[in-house]
């Protein structure tokens, strides 16, 4: 089994852009998304022509990353790095 690694070991090696949590898991946004809430799910969405997205949680993807223990709403975190700037 994978060790299990919290996003905040993962920030390092991401590039510029937002990570959050929602019941897809984990994923990388290369603009900032907005929180979606409907009758079938809670997401967050960057739009048609809203930049990129990668799922680090999907089945077959090399992390395993821990859940978000908190609302969903809560964990945007934005990735800078300061080498970058």
């Amino acid at each position: 089994m994978t060790k299990q690694i919290t996003i905040y070991d993962l920030l390092p090696l991401l590039k510029k852009g937002w990570v959050a949590y929602d019941d897809s898991g984990w994923a990388w946004f290369s603009e900032r998304p907005v929180f979606v809430s409907d009758e079938d799910e809670d997401r967050w969405y960057i739009g048609v022509d809203g930049g990129h997205a990668c799922n680090l949680s999907a089945e077959g993807c090399p992390f395993n990353i821990k859940p978000f223990d908190k609302a969903w709403r809560d964990s945007l975190i934005n990735v800078e790095h300061k080498e970058e700037e």
